[in-house]
């Protein structure tokens, strides 16, 4: 990992991923993997980095595990993980530890904008979009760099659950199986208001600007409203913070008016008539109860129109069911993993 922006001509090169940052070097030399600040702070063994270019030779940061076979069976197949919006491979660090030592395969990325990734937007802080088609597209290319020995499993989060469910409904190929947790469906904040100041903030050509309240990243606290949104686990949401105390590059600022904009184009069009019923792919929905960034209730009405799909409610969840107390967490990735092993 590193704080400089590379190019195009650094992708393909694999390197190991490293563990952790140049910060915590002296603070473990042999790692306990039982440990839970450990299993949450160190990314596990044995995988690669690399930077893949899209089809505009835009460097997109990948790591992947691949699939252990001991011998005994023939090894099972690799899980994608999609992240949500301003999120980066790192946070997922104690689910990569869960999965690879269960004898998954892991690939996971971080979206065009955001992460180790290329920025977008007028500085690197803002999170701006590219167009919800131009994630779509990176979307299909990540899953054909996935899918070397066939279709994957896939489990997405929030954004990446909202591009999931569009990549679904558009034929869904390279995907056997899929879990979204807390997919962005719906916006807990696009109320009438908030979608005519978009409007308006987009003709006054402030797209590129911040939306009101926002700003740059700024550290979490424990017990600050951003936590209490996101998960009732204090020591969880503070990983965070300290991967990116140990990566700067890694943050990420408060959405754009354009982003907005795009993002409510897109839910609309995931919502429109028809398209859920053409998702053919085995879905799984898990929903956090007291989620105040995206809207479980359309979630739910969305679900209901995808033939054989399912959704399991969590009450007292927040956003990030994934790094959410115990033992909802465990609850939640041991239903995912129920729900992917029947496919595999």
């Amino acid at each position: 990992m590193s704080d400089v922006e590379l190019g195009p001509e650094d992708a393909y090169v694999v390197q190991p991923v490293p563990g952790m940052g140049p910060l915590a070097q002296a603070w473990l030399t042999e790692p306990d993997w039982r440990d839970p600040l450990v299993r949450r702070r160190v990314l596990p063994p044995g995988g690669v980095s690399a930077y893949v270019p899209m089809r505009d030779a835009w460097p997109v940061r990948s790591l992947r595990w691949l699939p252990r076979n001991d011998g005994r069976d023939p090894g099972r197949p690799t899980i994608l993980i999609l992240t949500g919006r301003a999120d980066f491979a790192e946070k997922y660090c104690e689910t990569l530890h869960d999965l690879t030592e269960a004898g998954w395969g892991v690939a996971i990325f971080d979206w065009r904008g955001q992460g180790l990734s290329r920025r977008l937007g007028k500085t690197p802080q803002h999170g701006a979009s590219p167009g919800f088609g131009v994630w779509l597209d990176d979307l299909k290319q990540m899953l054909e760099w996935a899918a070397v020995d066939g279709p994957v499993h896939v489990l997405a989060h929030s954004m990446g659950g909202h591009l999931l469910l569009r990549h679904l409904a558009a034929g869904g190929a390279h995907v056997a199986r899929a879990v979204v947790l807390a997919p962005m469906v719906g916006l807990a904040s696009a109320s009438l208001f908030a979608r005519l100041l978009t409007a308006l903030q987009m003709l006054r050509g402030r797209g590129s600007d911040y939306v009101i309240g926002g700003g740059p990243w700024r550290q979490g606290m424990a017990g600050d409203r951003r936590q209490t949104m996101l998960t009732s686990d204090p020591e969880r949401y503070g990983d965070e913070s300290w991967w990116i105390g140990q990566f700067p590059s890694l943050a990420l600022g408060s959405v754009t008016w354009g982003w907005l904009d795009d993002a409510m184009a897109s839910i609309a069009a995931l919502n429109g008539r028809g398209v859920a019923q053409a998702i053919t792919t085995p879905l799984l929905a898990l929903l956090p109860t007291r989620d105040a960034l995206v809207d479980s209730a359309a979630t739910r009405a969305l679900i209901k129109r995808v033939p054989g799909a399912q959704f399991v409610d969590y009450p007292g969840a927040g956003h990030e069911l994934l790094r959410e107390a115990e033992p909802l967490r465990s609850q939640v990735l041991a239903r995912a993993l129920d729900f992917l092993d029947l496919g595999s």
